[in-house]
């Protein structure tokens, strides 16, 4: 009953299946039942199904037929043995859900993200409180909060800022998740202390270490990427999530 269509670069909130004949080729019902956001782009060839969904409203369902020809010649397939076959129709099922802009779907993303933050500030603290409680951690920690947990000795003096070291280590989220490894890829890592080329965390706990020391330092967020975290820049999801403790065998 709406009235309002859908405009190219805008997003829309699609449920979408995909059917040759029978079969369904594709459903979003297998990824979710709340339907999916896809960028309403301008259509690759004329009869592209962009042109469908741009003449429906939301609450609108509708079955669009596009021809495998067509299909085909746009979007060929490396393996010609998948090709469609000749003369026949793919249908798209699809119902409108919503519709937003560009700048709408940014600001939901950033409040989503922002509460993210929120909860993770009261959860970190927690976490690593639990974490030393329950694996029974007698080792006081820093002045800024770094515990450091020797677990064999090293001979001579540590390093201080401006020195080079060169180590092994394997880094794990307090869950026992292991997120990094020099030694899974058997290639130590080489770094200047106190450049600011590692955390705060490390640069703080190779200071008190030896030579050939082995030890595990339990990181608070503050000592490492704290409300930041670090987000894979291809898919936009934290590789590490915001304030969020950590902890390495060096």
């Amino acid at each position: 009953k709406d009235t309002i269509h859908p405009k190219y670069g805008e997003i829309v909130k699609v449920k979408l299946a995909k059917k040759l004949g029978d079969s369904v080729l594709e459903s979003t019902n297998l990824v979710t039942h709340d339907g999916i956001d896809q960028l309403l782009r301008e259509p690759t060839f004329k009869g592209g199904i962009e042109e469908g969904i741009r003449l429906m409203t939301i609450g609108d369902s509708a079955t669009f037929l596009l021809s495998t020809d067509s299909i085909n010649k746009y979007f060929p397939q490396k393996d010609s043995a998948r090709r469609l076959k000749k003369n026949d129709f793919l249908a798209f099922g699809i119902k409108l859900m919503q519709i937003k802009t560009m700048a709408q779907v940014q600001k939901e993303d950033n409040d989503r993200r922002q509460a993210y933050i929120q909860s993770r500030k009261e959860k970190g603290p927690q976490e690593l409180s639990r974490y030393i409680q329950d694996n029974h951690i007698e080792a006081k920690p820093s002045a800024t909060g770094l515990y450091l947990i020797e677990t064999e000795k090293g001979k001579g003096t540590s390093p201080k800022d401006g020195d080079t070291v060169v180590v092994h280590y394997t880094g794990s989220f307090l869950d026992g998740t292991v997120f990094d490894s020099s030694v899974k890829r058997n290639q130590p890592f080489k770094f200047a202390v106190g450049a600011k080329q590692v955390i705060p965390g490390w640069d703080e706990a190779l200071k008190l270490m030896k030579k050939g020391e082995v030890a595990t330092i339990i990181i608070p967020s503050s000592l490492a990427y704290d409300s930041v975290g670090y987000i894979n820049q291809q898919t936009g999801k934290y590789f590490i999530p915001p304030y969020m403790p950590m902890k390495f065998d060096i």
